[in-house]
């Protein structure tokens, strides 16, 4: 009996034609998930932008408690105001440096310091510069000064969706991505 050839001689493997299949599925397979695996991500970040917002509340909150008042900077104010956090002199208040303000030194807030510029506290020589999210936005803090339980949210910026808010002491809030306060990608204390 004679055993045929081709059988005899045949390679095992894959042929070119199989694997460029093959890579052409995964390729597919990747581009599908690619989408959805930066969406996560992005609402993760801004997660992370609003779990700093509700810190920064809840440490004016506590500042309150502690002192009868809110924090502030120069002369106390008798309206609401909007506070934005490149200003190291209102963040050295409620992160207990500024001991004229708050005099017992108390540390309200604490947070990361920054990678770059980005995500963190952004220190200049050793002195607190300012607090900016995953997008290098400060985040934005109006204190119900007048303390008559409303706080403006449209104060936020131009565009803001937001109106007035029954929410307690302040708000904190940063645009996310797209610097805008159109409820998008925002990050918001309340």
């Amino acid at each position: 009996m004679k055993l045929n050839k081709s059988s005899k001689n045949s390679k095992k493997g894959f042929t070119l034609i199989e694997l460029l299949v093959v890579i052409a599925i995964i390729a597919t397979l990747g581009g599908l998930s690619y989408g959805p695996l930066m969406k996560h991500l992005r609402r993760a970040d801004v997660m992370k932008s609003q779990n700093v917002c509700k810190q920064l509340t809840a440490a004016i909150s506590t500042y309150e408690s502690e002192y009868d008042s809110l924090p502030y900077t120069g002369s106390y104010p008798t309206t609401d105001e909007l506070i934005v956090t490149n200003n190291s002199d209102f963040l050295e208040v409620i992160m207990g440096i500024d001991t004229d303000i708050n005099d017992k030194g108390i540390k309200f807030f604490e947070t990361d310091q920054a990678k770059g510029s980005k995500n963190g506290l952004v220190y200049e020589n050793g002195n607190v510069v300012s607090l900016l999210d995953k997008w290098s936005n400060p985040y934005y803090l109006i204190l119900d000064y007048d303390a008559d339980g409303v706080i403006d949210a449209a104060d936020l910026g131009q565009g803001s969706i937001y109106e007035e808010l029954r929410a307690g002491e302040a708000i904190a809030a940063t645009p996310g991505p797209d610097t805008q306060f159109d409820g998008v990608l925002d990050a918001i204390s309340w």
